[in-house]
């Protein structure tokens, strides 16, 4: 099995094969994909290779964001193909690379995890991008680009539809939700073994719920400050739109509510209450090839991930559980893994997708797992054996200064971290390079 994980922003993108298998997970942020990953996918196009089963792990734009550009690309293509085979001889070529086929996806689709209010919602997501962009608070910033994301999870579940690009969804699943089910089989794709170990029931009603009380209270206060804008606009406008004046005065009016949501307390690692929602919905599976394992996570908690593999009966709570490759979860940060999590999984291999922005791949996180191997090893038999950190940018990536910044305190604290202890190796993707490969 080789795991090829690409440059890819802030996100996640990674490539599994066996032999003839191929399975893309998640696709990066959207620039990322353009500059490092749809090149290396347009490759198996030129070898008339498909990819097998694509998975969105989750509705943020640091997974949906280049997935959403290759299936627009797909769609450019296929016109382009049907005009040409139609006579059309003076259309152009897309300029963009041409993506492979897909056979399946595995996507928790929008309207199938809110259909009752999925439309109201839809408009409202528009809005609070903007509103919340307008924002001179980054927090609030950032709320806006996950509102963003929300958005290309509809355009990905409209993509998806037979009178489009016809790409089965969550076939497996028999097209319900992608999720954990006590009857669920493995899935077998050549060599590989698939266990589904998560998202649960319970965490896809509760974003359900969140979602239709977010369109509840969104509507109320969307009226309330428009009445407040109407009425005073004089006073507000500032030489800016009154457009822009209206997201400005929303943003500052649920600015409280959104703010007090900051934990400013003691760090502690694994709070599952500082995890989103749409994380804690992550698609999450156990790959297997003969002996070899990889446990593909998402955004998800380290809760589920062991209530996962204790339902799937992959994991001896006392005797723990070892893998060939761990993708970390959610770029390494802080809210999703804990000292109890390491003390029970262990890996030869660790991979971490982030760039540094939120300050991911958290450098706590990072000393967790190295005092997991080392001054306090795990309970696996493995955990005293070598094991190596993987990192898919370097202090070099194309970032902000803080991320850049961030990225080379983890540098540091590897080398560090190394020299105390010998069988902690790592190593860090060269800016230069698009991916790294890694075979087990």
């Amino acid at each position: 099995m080789k795991i090829r994980t690409f440059q890819s922003g802030k996100g996640d993108c990674l490539l599994i094969n066996s032999g003839e298998v191929n399975i893309l997970v998640d696709g990066g942020v959207t620039n990322a994909y353009t500059k490092f990953i749809s090149k290396e996918l347009t490759k198996l196009k030129r070898k008339k290779v498909s990819i097998d089963l694509a998975c969105v792990s989750h509705i943020d734009d640091d997974h949906i964001g280049g997935f959403l550009q290759m299936i627009e690309d797909l769609v450019d293509w296929r016109v382009y193909d049907f005009q040409k085979k139609n006579g059309n001889n003076v259309i152009k070529k897309p300029l963009s690379n041409r993506p492979p086929e897909i056979k399946e996806i595995w996507h928790n689709a929008f309207h199938d995890v809110v259909p009752e209010n999925a439309g109201e919602i839809e408009d409202m997501l528009a809005a609070s991008a903007d509103i919340l962009s307008a924002s001179e608070n980054p927090l609030l910033v950032q709320m806006g680009e996950i509102a963003f994301s929300k958005a290309q999870a509809i355009q990905l579940s409209r993509r998806l539809k037979p009178q489009q690009l016809n790409i089965p969804l969550n076939a497996f699943f028999d097209g319900k939700l992608a999720m954990f089910r006590q009857n669920t089989p493995t899935k077998t794709l050549g060599n590989l073994q698939i266990s589904m170990i998560a998202p649960f029931k319970e965490d896809l009603d509760q974003l359900r719920k969140e979602w239709n009380k977010w369109l509840d209270e969104s509507q109320a206060q969307v009226q309330k400050i428009r009445e407040k804008v109407d009425k005073d606009l004089d006073s507000l406008i500032t030489g800016t739109a009154p457009e822009i004046t209206f997201f400005e005065a929303l943003a500052d009016e649920w600015a409280p509510a959104l703010l007090s949501q900051i934990d400013t307390a003691v760090k502690v690692l694994g709070k599952r209450q500082k995890v989103t929602t749409p994380n804690l919905a992550s698609i999450m599976f156990l790959v297997e090839e003969g002996t070899k394992t990889l446990l593909m996570t998402g955004d998800g908690h380290w809760q589920d991930i062991l209530k996962g593999l204790k339902a799937t009966g992959k994991l001896d709570e006392q005797q723990g559980l070892h893998l060939d490759v761990l993708k970390v979860q959610h770029h390494g940060s802080e809210h999703n893994l804990s000292d109890d999590f390491c003390k029970v999984i262990t890996a030869t291999n660790y991979i971490f997708c982030g760039n540094g922005e939120n300050e991911n791949p958290d450098l706590d996180v990072v000393r967790a797992i190295v005092k997991s191997r080392t001054t306090n090893p795990a309970i696996t038999q493995q955990a005293k054996n070598k094991f190596t950190l993987w990192f898919n940018c370097d202090s070099n990536a194309d970032s902000n200064l803080a991320a850049r910044a961030h990225m080379k305190s983890l540098e540091l604290l590897l080398a560090d971290l190394s020299s105390q202890f010998p069988k902690l190796k790592f190593k860090f993707l060269n800016t230069a390079k698009g991916f790294f490969d890694l075979t087990i």
